[in-house]
């Protein structure tokens, strides 16, 4: 019962690990339902795992089961014994750290209500079942091939023959060669030492409708396998009579149980002579080795040139892409992308002048005496009126008290930005110091990842505010700079016009740009010119 007088709410959890044990899980939920039973429990959940080894994290049942218990619909969880919740120490010690932290219990059949210490001996006792279990395993299947025994499933071209030792136990691993499975393996190897393709072998055996190992058709992955762990018919030893054991090793991935084959080093591999299941001479099976080096060799080469063909061809295509996209900005440019299309005017009328025809630009009064002008007229003194700001100019159009407002705004913010990163920093320390530093809890693991989030933010907010507070606050020497990067874009239009970058930069500085009889005047847009730092510091 709860403090409250209401009864405890239970979640039940089962797992096996094979589908050997498929009545498992039913028989630990039935036993698990008597032990609520007899404690007043109220079963809130029942979670499982069907044949889901142990030493995997993601289990969708035990995942299902935590999300119940963040959610606070479970006051105890009962399982029929700590091995089934996981049989790693690490997963089983960070299941009891996040349960411990929401304020649930778990309870098994045979221990009651699980404590700290019951964590470390039992989930240690669980890890060395599995070490051992794997060691006895591998040790026993080392010692059969040394005695010739043919450790693993059936390989084709042989079949099992077990007997009965003196002692009545089934002595296994033992095998026979099967004739007419023999001449096929026979007629494989001599056809691909003749110069057959995989493709060809493979059509050849299947339009004979000669069932592959596997029962199917047959594929060329099934002949050549795979080098480095020796599988695949044309690789294998077994026929040319040596048995080879250990040479890879399985691992799972503690989260996902995922398989990975690992080759293990020659000097722990397991060998062993069994003549009298040779199948192919020697002589036939190195040469087949050969030329599979061989071809293998030959097919690398392709594949290198292949690809040193394709890094070309997509280094050719990325320099058409670069081509093409010059081309498209220059006709851009001789529309409406030049540093004074849309700012132009006419001196004279005070109106806007548009775009005639290519390189004729005239404003809207027609009997204005200077219009329409060309191009050609005005270019050489529009460049000269570029490069005669000011830096003085620049200085003076931040002087003013919007401007000042403005830096203000800024240094209040950054100010600001700087208490809330502190504040964040003080109250991630204060957890830390609580929880002595090792948290492990997945609570406080998302409110720490929570709170660098909030630092980051912080961090990049106050940057941007010093960034702009610096633009608007500009020395002679930022000014000069600036003024510095329009003299460059200003000489680059001077040598070509249709250059797209400075056309681009210097339009985004101008308000207008007024055409006089032998003069231009320009009015800057002064706090974009500073912003050119920005773009080219």
């Amino acid at each position: 019962m709860t403090p409250s007088g209401t009864p405890k709410r239970a979640a039940l959890y089962a797992r096996h690990s094979t589908d050997k044990q498929a009545t498992s899980t039913a028989d630990q939920i039935a036993r698990c339902q008597a032990h609520c039973l007899s404690r007043g429990y109220q079963i809130s959940g029942i979670f499982t795992d069907e044949a889901v080894s142990g030493k995997v994290r993601q289990r969708p049942g035990l995942e299902s089961l935590l999300a119940a218990a963040r959610r606070g619909d479970v006051d105890v969880i009962v399982t029929e014994d700590l091995s089934r919740l996981s049989r790693r120490i690490g997963h089983i010690s960070d299941t009891y750290d996040i349960l411990s932290f929401l304020g649930i219990s778990i309870e098994t059949l045979g221990n009651g209500t699980i404590s700290q210490i019951d964590v470390g001996l039992r989930g240690t006792m669980n890890a060395l079942y599995l070490t051992d279990l794997a060691d006895k395993t591998r040790r026993d299947m080392k010692a059969a091939a040394k005695r010739g025994s043919v450790p693993g499933g059936r390989t084709y071209g042989y079949r099992a023959t077990p007997r009965i030792d003196e002692n009545g136990e089934a002595v296994r691993g033992l095998r026979e060669i099967v004739p007419e499975e023999a001449a096929i393996v026979r007629q494989i190897f001599e056809d691909y030492l003749a110069g057959q393709s995989l493709k060809r072998i493979t059509e050849d055996l299947n339009a004979r409708a000669i069932p592959s190992p596997g029962g199917g058709l047959w594929h060329g992955s099934t002949l050549v396998g795979t080098a480095s762990r020796g599988s695949g018919i044309l690789r294998n030893q077994l026929y040319r009579g040596r048995i080879i054991f250990n040479r890879s090793e399985w691992k799972s991935h503690p989260e996902t149980g995922l398989r990975l084959a690992v080759i293990r080093s020659e000097d722990e591999w397991v060998t062993a002579d069994v003549p009298e299941l040779a199948i192919l001479p020697g002589q036939l099976f190195d040469d087949v080795q050969e030329e599979l080096d061989r071809r293998s060799s030959v097919r690398r080469d392709v594949k290198e040139e292949r690809r040193r063909l394709g890094e070309e061809r997509k280094a050719q295509e990325a320099a058409e892409r670069q081509r093409l996209l010059r081309l498209r900005q220059e006709r851009t440019l001789t529309n409406a992308m030049l540093f004074f299309s849309g700012k132009l005017y006419c001196g004279t009328s005070g109106q806007k002048m548009g775009s005639l025809r290519k390189g004729l630009y005239g404003c809207k009064t027609e009997s204005c005496p200077h219009c329409p002008r060309t191009l050609d007229s005005f270019f050489d003194i529009a460049i000269d009126a570029l490069t005669r700001l000011d830096p003085a100019e620049v200085l003076a159009a931040h002087a003013s008290g919007d401007i000042q407002a403005r830096r203000d705004g800024y240094k209040a913010s950054i100010i600001k930005l700087e208490q809330q990163e502190a504040d964040a920093r003080k109250e991630i320390a204060a957890v830390l110091d609580i929880l002595g530093g090792s948290p492990r809890r997945e609570e406080v693991r998302t409110f720490l990842s929570a709170g660098e989030d909030k630092i980051r933010g912080l961090i990049m907010k106050r940057s941007t505010a010093i960034r702009e507070l610096r633009l608007l606050s500009p020395t002679e020497k930022t000014a000069l700079k600036a003024v510095g990067v329009i003299r460059t874009y200003a000489g680059r239009l001077q040598a070509d016009l249709m250059d797209y970058q400075p056309n681009k930069r210097l339009r985004d500085c101008l308000n207008r740009v007024t055409l006089y009889p032998g003069r231009v005047v320009i009015d800057w847009n002064l706090l974009a010119v500073m912003h050119l730092l920005r773009i080219d510091p």
